[in-house]
């Protein structure tokens, strides 16, 4: 892939070395540079965007996902977030890699009769591994 500095100086060198003046070159390869440039431009945008969109952080993906929209349907019925969740094994191991992913603080304790428990957000997430591994339960509260 050529940088902008070696194509406009190899444009430059090329159009100097060929003998013919500069004012010589005709419309129409001045509309295929033009043309050309525009491509390169497209093709570097397009680059950007797939570099930002595999950057950014998103909740929008997996089974991160289903953990989100239950959350966002508790809260707007109860304005806050809920105390617990119940989530099956691949939930809990995604949740896991997501913090990992993201350098956010992981919370992972165990309780007394020997469940894991993890920090999401506001929300405790209680590991279920008797469930299926994409289980997403119904969030609730402490009452």
């Amino acid at each position: 892939m050529l940088s902008r500095r070696e194509l406009f100086t190899a444009g430059i060198a090329g159009g100097l070395g060929s003998g013919a003046p500069a004012s010589a070159t005709t419309a129409v390869e001045q509309d295929a540079t033009l043309q050309g440039q525009r491509e390169i431009a497209r093709a570097i945008g397009q680059v950007e965007d797939a570099i930002r969109q595999g950057l950014q952080p998103t909740l929008s993906y997996g089974l991160v996902s289903k953990v989100r929209s239950q959350m966002e349907i508790f809260l707007r019925a109860h304005s806050k977030f809920p105390d617990y969740f119940e989530i099956g094994p691949a939930v809990f191991v995604e949740l896991y890699d997501w913090h990992i992913k993201y350098n956010q603080q992981l919370n992972v304790t165990r309780l007394a009769d020997g469940r894991y428990t993890m920090q999401f957000m506001f929300s405790t997430l209680i590991l279920r591994p008797d469930q299926d591994p994409s289980f997403v339960g119904n969030p609730y509260d402490r009452a």
